[in-house]
């Protein structure tokens, strides 16, 4: 396997992140062989008359099983390959909570008696998501967003692996990509468009959109937090995908993928002030680790940094509530849309306690 610690290095410090891994054939074989049986019925996920030949019930059946009854086999089979791709930047128990989700589309429904019963909801809790698939999330595209605040603004480096299980036809809805212009790092969001982190209309208008060449059948591909995406419109043909996620609890990656050396003591503002130290080294590579930046300013009451340091981190200003709202999230483990007044307050309250899992606790878990 090439050097995929320069990989990860490319995924937070370039324009693009994204990279792909080749996945065996026979690993191949055994996922494809598990989509059967989860749909219940024999059919060739490479043949494009046998995949236009699936309808709704089938793919409902696709993502319950592959969220249920199968999920163990998947996560037998993926594992291991995951663990060798992060090795050299993630620690065991990092991996130890790995999940495999469904990521399907069904095809353009032409009846108007069927698809006047589906509409597109606009999701206002992004923890339906994680939920089994309903049919308007089957039917219609994904809007164009970044996974920070739905991944509970954990990190920046909270890594998807994705894998495209039928070819790239284009009369499939497929998943995008978008390359960032001068820097990579947060766009402004909508709260309210379909669901909380959907990019805005006027900044995702202005993004190239493009289906990865890399991302296809016997590929693992790789994209972050941060990595803006979306799927193109639903046409004629299903698309069947699954996906893993994966969070980091602590900066151990960052000091692996910068190569510097770890020196902390059992004196916290020690402690502080040397990841603040290493931090700052490492955003002038990597804009978006302005984030765990800012997070860390938050955590040692420097607020005026927190906020500055925020603002290198976006692509635009953003007001302050937002970024109280997001700062909160990120010390207690919450999406955007379910912070509260209570949560914002409590940045500022000196005995804070942090959520287990939260990128604040995994600063302090990068002193460990």
């Amino acid at each position: 396997m090439r050097n995929i610690t320069k990989e990860f290095y490319n995924l937070i410090t370039k324009k693009n992140r994204n990279f792909s891994v080749n996945l065996d054939s026979n690993s191949v074989s055994k996922i494809n062989k598990l989509i059967n049986l989860s749909a219940e019925k024999k059919f060739d996920l490479r043949n494009k008359k046998n995949l236009t030949s699936l309808d709704l019930s089938d793919l409902k059946k696709i993502d319950q099983n592959i969220r249920g009854k199968y999920q163990k086999k998947l996560v037998k089979i993926l594992k291991p390959k995951i663990k060798k791709i992060t090795k050299n930047i993630l620690v065991d128990d990092e991996l130890s909570d790995l999940r495999v989700g469904g990521q399907c589309k069904y095809k353009k429904i032409y009846k108007s008696s069927v698809n006047n019963k589906i509409q597109y909801k606009k999701y206002k809790n992004l923890k339906d998501y994680n939920l089994p698939l309903t049919d308007e999330l089957l039917c219609f595209s994904t809007k164009p967003h970044q996974d920070l605040s739905n991944q509970g603004f954990r990190s920046t480096m909270s890594l998807i692996f994705y894998l495209q299980l039928t070819d790239h036809y284009n009369e499939t809805c497929l998943m995008q990509n978008a390359k960032f212009k001068n820097k990579s790092g947060l766009c402004d969001f909508d709260s309210d468009e379909h669901y909380p982190n959907a990019i805005k209309r006027e900044i995702s208008n202005r993004f190239k959109w493009y289906v990865p060449k890399n991302m296809k059948p016997g590929k693992i591909f790789v994209m972050d937090s941060i990595t803006p995406h979306n799927s193109n419109s639903v046409s004629s043909i299903p698309r069947l995908a699954i996906n893993v996620k994966i969070q980091p609890r602590s900066l151990h990656y960052v000091y692996k993928i910068f190569n510097l050396k770890k020196s902390f003591k059992n004196d916290l503002k020690f402690n502080f002030e040397k990841l603040e130290h290493d931090l700052q080294q490492c955003v002038v590579f990597s804009n978006s680790l302005n984030f765990e930046l800012a997070v860390l300013f938050c955590m040692q009451r420097k607020f005026d940094e927190a906020f500055e340091t925020f603002n290198k981190f976006t692509l635009s200003k953003f007001p302050k509530i937002k970024i109280e709202k997001i700062l909160a999230g990120a010390l207690f483990r919450k999406t955007y849309e379910t912070v509260t007044t209570s949560d914002v307050k409590n940045i500022y309250n000196k005995n804070i306690r942090y959520a287990d899992l939260s990128c604040a606790d995994s600063i302090l878990r990068t002193f460990k």
